[in-house]
């Protein structure tokens, strides 16, 4: 069932216990390693959660970001494996590759995402637009489908950005070609200048660039990946309620509802790149007495009022995902069926692409 509903900015929590966890961290250090280089968008997402843990952690400890890019994230991500300290001060931030590195099997990936103690999940969302020159009436992909050719960007088909093939693939646009190289930023820029037809963007910079453009008249919407629920339904997202989800337009465009493996593979990306998209975590022998301390942080993190007015904007919309609740959503992020897999090498082969994800 899809639905629009209009939320404020609230929370999904699982907490293995009602009772309060006594742990203090005063006079220490709590380091949140960041598998990215500085001013990214996962340094940006838990920057901005800084001034909140330490006010809202037991003892008031200082909160450091330790940024280590490289490898697409694995070289940061490996190193928090290989040096876990179980006492509550050492965590690992992730970002959607992160993820996809350990589903697609990446043999260089030694991390287990689904071994951790997961503290938070911060979702986004996708959305797709073009210029009104290709299509004049929001959410009308018929233009698209009747052009010659569509340029899209690609910076890499070994990163998320595969999705986007499989996505435009999937609603029969064979016309669409990637330009490989091309990095999302980049790739706005080279739409703005009328030199590509499709372009997207993630929430954030769907709310702070496109959705101005969108409400001028300068660019056509055309759909969001779509809002998961606990229940498994597709939701349209509650910022923009008029735009329809990928699973909407692939029924109008095919004429018949996701089903079986793009229904599975369609689950599989959103877990990946919206629901997992920005995430924390404790190591994997942390007592749940520390992961309580922490879920209980973020618990009164939302509950601060300079948070709620701050966080729609530097976060969106979407409610945190907090503690045992993001286990099944990581279980699905990380675990790719052999039917997902087949679905994203062939969405790769169709458009000239050599990566493939291997079993």
């Amino acid at each position: 069932m899809l639905k629009s509903t209009a939320i404020a900015f609230t929370i999904s929590i699982g907490l293995a216990s009602a009772a309060l966890a006594e742990c203090n961290f005063e006079g220490e250090t709590i380091t949140i390693v960041v598998p990215f280089g500085e001013g990214g968008g996962t340094s940006q997402t838990f920057g901005f959660f800084q001034p909140y843990l330490q006010k809202y952690l037991p003892g008031s400890p200082l909160i450091q970001m330790l940024n280590v890019p490289g490898g697409g994230s694995m070289k940061g991500a490996n190193q928090f494996h290989n040096n876990q300290v179980v006492d509550g001060t050492y965590l690992l931030a992730t970002s959607t590759s992160t993820v996809l590195n350990q589903a697609a099997g990446n043999p260089l990936v030694e991390y287990d995402l689904g071994a951790y103690k997961p503290v938070a999940l911060i979702e986004s969302n996708v959305h797709w637009f073009t210029s009104p020159t290709v299509s004049a009436t929001a959410y009308d992909l018929g233009p698209l489908k009747e052009r010659s050719l569509n340029l899209f960007a690609l910076n890499s088909p070994s990163s998320a950005d595969m999705f986007h093939v499989w996505i435009i693939n999937k609603l029969g646009l064979d016309n669409a070609r990637p330009i490989p190289g091309l990095s999302s930023s980049n790739g706005y820029q080279a739409f703005l200048r009328g030199e590509i037809q499709l372009s997207s963007h993630g929430t954030a910079n769907y709310l702070r660039q496109v959705k101005q453009g969108i409400d001028a008249g300068e660019i056509t919407d055309l759909m969001t990946l779509g809002w998961i629920q606990p229940d498994g339904s597709i939701e349209r997202v509650p910022y923009a309620p008029d735009t329809p989800t990928f699973a909407e337009q692939f029924e109008t465009m095919t004429g018949a509802p996701l089903s079986d493996d793009d229904l599975d593979t369609y689950m599989a990306i959103n877990a990946i790149w919206n629901q997992a998209s920005k995430a924390l975590f404790l190591p994997t022998e942390t007592s749940d007495e520390i992961v309580q301390c922490w879920t209980n942080a973020f618990a009164k993190i939302v509950k601060d009022a300079d948070f709620i007015a701050e966080a729609p904007n530097r976060l969106g919309p979407f409610p945190l995902i907090i503690g045992d609740d993001a286990r099944p959503v990581m279980a699905r992020a990380t675990s790719l069926s052999d039917g997902v897999v087949d679905q994203l090498n062939t969405a790769l082969k169709a458009n000239g692409l050599s990566y493939r994800i291997e079993r």
